[in-house]
């Protein structure tokens, strides 16, 4: 058994797992060993119709790490938390239902400005749409609605940072944004920390406290 945990890292919407290789790569450094999988709720050929191949591509990973004896913390960012949570199901200690014995377990979540929603709650659930940035095209893909993303997710880069990122972004399936039965409240089985983002402007500062508000409540 590593005598430090396995790190997952869960890129969030309409990007791709690069966004955490500067990251992944400085943490390494200190002995960790990191995981950084791109998920299937964007950057697919075509739209999915669930998170659920999301969550197994994420259980899959727990599964392997915690079958080697590993500990797993998941560090989730925006949309990414979503899927990240739902992926602790059956690994916690307080629920080892899909552990095997003397097997590691997902023992914290570190939420970077990230959604956490109660089991059964899409994305849709938990926003106003009508407040949103973003709206569901007929050809099952979601639209950043004014196609200029800078001000919405990087907004303190410099310019030829922000023009990097901008052309990487990916298609988003907007399925995933819509399932609740892929939900589960995972921050729940584990002890969570936050890590606020003042100035987001995709999840504003006051949506976060509220949500962890409501996960404290």
């Amino acid at each position: 058994m590593s005598p430090t945990p396995t790190l997952i890292f869960v890129h969030g919407a309409w990007h791709s797992a690069e966004c955490w290789s500067d990251v992944a790569s400085e943490v390494e450094k200190h002995g960790y060993r990191c995981l950084t999988p791109q998920l299937e709720f964007c950057g697919t050929a075509r739209p999915v119709n669930s998170l659920a191949s999301s969550v197994s591509q994420i259980q899959t990973l727990i599964a392997q790490e915690t079958g080697n004896g590993n500990d797993v913390v998941l560090i989730n960012h925006s949309f990414g938390g979503s899927v990240g949570c739902s992926s602790v199901k059956g690994f916690s200690q307080n629920d080892p239902s899909k552990l095997t014995p003397n097997s590691g377990k997902v023992i914290g979540i570190i939420q970077l400005c990230a959604f956490m929603p109660p089991s059964n709650t899409s994305l849709y659930d938990m926003i106003d749409p009508s407040d949103a940035f973003h709206h569901s095209a007929p050809d099952g893909w979601e639209i950043i609605d004014n196609g200029n993303p800078e001000d919405l997710f990087y907004n303190d880069l410099d310019q030829e940072s922000v023009q990097l990122w901008k052309g990487r972004l990916l298609k988003h399936s907007t399925a995933s944004l819509k399932d609740r039965e892929s939900i589960y409240a995972g921050w729940a089985d584990v002890p969570v920390s936050y890590i606020f983002a003042a100035r987001d402007q995709a999840i504003p500062i006051q949506i976060q406290k509220a949500m962890v508000a409501a996960a404290r409540g």
